[in-house]
């Protein structure tokens, strides 16, 4: 798969900081209808591929005027390989041509969570931006909720699990051993793939509208 998004940098008190949104998979053979939406909890160490994009983004307010080619970071890749096996899991063959919409919670791009969510809390002037959304599809195949422990957006939160009741969501973790129930859906980066296969399976429409 292949990841483009859109970018933009805006003066804080906490320096420059980079927002991104409308963020995108595409298969490797081109985009096509958004077959899928994934929702985390906010942007990490993804970044645009080409580096004269980001220089700009570090370095000044600047915004991409489309989504860009990006470079994904370590949570992204689990999740594609995820969705990959859920397919496999239930047999289903994915289009040739296909796209994934990935949302997450809220917008800043920032690697510590305990960090992004003082800055989700604390950047009033930039609400717009720090929890823009795109309007959903109601023809997903799937839809996966791996936002993890959070407290921001509850609101949110609740609106998508009521929209989207048949989302895939994983709420045990494998702790040192030791299988824990949680009350949220647990974060990809730690997340047992045989507990994500286990909550997928059957959960794969194909065609039909996920609600």
């Amino acid at each position: 798969m292949d990841t483009y998004a859109h970018f933009i940098s805006r003066k804080t008190k906490q320096g420059i900081q980079i927002f991104r949104y409308n963020t995108e998979f595409h298969s490797v053979r081109g985009s096509g209808k958004a077959i899928g939406l994934v929702v985390m909890m906010n942007p990490g160490e993804a970044r645009p591929k080409d580096e004269d994009i980001f220089e700009l983004l570090q370095e000044s307010e600047y915004e991409t005027s489309t989504p860009v080619l990006t470079r994904p970071d370590n949570t992204m890749k689990k999740v594609m390989g995820l969705i990959e096996k859920a397919y496999e899991q239930d047999e289903i063959t994915m289009p040739e041509k296909y796209t994934i919409h990935i949302e997450n919670i809220f917008n800043i791009r920032e690697k510590n969570s305990d960090q992004a969510k003082k800055y989700a809390k604390g950047m009033t002037d930039l609400q717009n931006i720090m929890f823009k959304k795109r309007e959903y599809k109601d023809e997903y195949q799937f839809v996966f909720f791996a936002w993890g422990k959070l407290d921001v957006g509850e609101i949110y939160q609740e609106e998508l699990k009521k929209r989207f009741p048949n989302a895939i969501i994983v709420n045990k973790k494998n702790m040192q051993g030791k299988i824990t129930e949680v009350d949220y859906p647990v974060h990809p980066l730690y997340m047992n793939t045989e507990f994500f296969l286990e909550s997928s399976r059957g959960k794969i429409k194909n065609g039909i509208y996920c609600k």
